[in-house]
């Protein structure tokens, strides 16, 4: 059977207060969300947080919120590879801080490897400063990892538009992602 009515389903109920419901959706969105994880460690040099553990964090934020309610699938799910993201650079912080108050115990090569995720989130937020919906734009596409036609959908955009805002923003981060920029 397929799971997206469902998933609407259960979504529908939690935004109608039914509190139970996001117990039942753990189960149908499982197997996504840890492939989100995937992805989104896939970006890291250095795996800061284990999959399994980044898709658990991720849900009990998820649960945690009394105020969300998602439209459909592809919304909650740009939702959790935000929180996802936002977990990777918290922790990567966190290991950054470390780093410094011991910097004899750490090698050359993580310290790197930190920076670059952090890069990554100052490159998105230059560019969400600059244009909010390139960056919503970037950031569900190199996290969510969504089409541009699920893109589409959740920012009430065409997928033509989605595919130049992808163009734009991707120029953007390389620039901001260069040594020397």
């Amino acid at each position: 059977m397929n799971a997206e009515p469902q998933i609407t389903q259960v979504l529908s109920r939690a935004a109608n207060g039914d509190a139970a419901a996001f117990d039942t959706l753990i189960p149908k969105i499982y197997t996504t969300l840890r492939r989100l994880a995937q992805h989104q460690r896939a970006r890291e040099a250095v795996h800061t947080l284990e999959t399994t553990a980044l898709v658990h964090e991720a849900y009990l934020k998820l649960i945690a919120s009394d105020e969300l309610a998602f439209a459909d699938r592809a919304h909650l799910y740009a939702y959790m590879s935000r929180v996802m993201r936002h977990l990777l650079i918290d922790h990567a912080r966190r290991r950054k801080a470390q780093k410094r108050q011991a910097p004899e115990l750490t090698a050359a090569q993580d310290a790197s490897d930190i920076i670059d995720v952090l890069a990554i989130d100052e490159a998105l937020t230059r560019l969400a400063a600059t244009d909010a919906r390139l960056a919503r734009v970037a950031e569900l596409r190199l996290f969510a990892d969504l089409s541009s036609p699920e893109i589409a959908e959740a920012l009430d955009v065409t997928a033509r538009t989605v595919e130049r805002d992808w163009l734009k923003a991707r120029t953007f981060l390389a620039a901001c992602l260069m040594p020397d920029a």
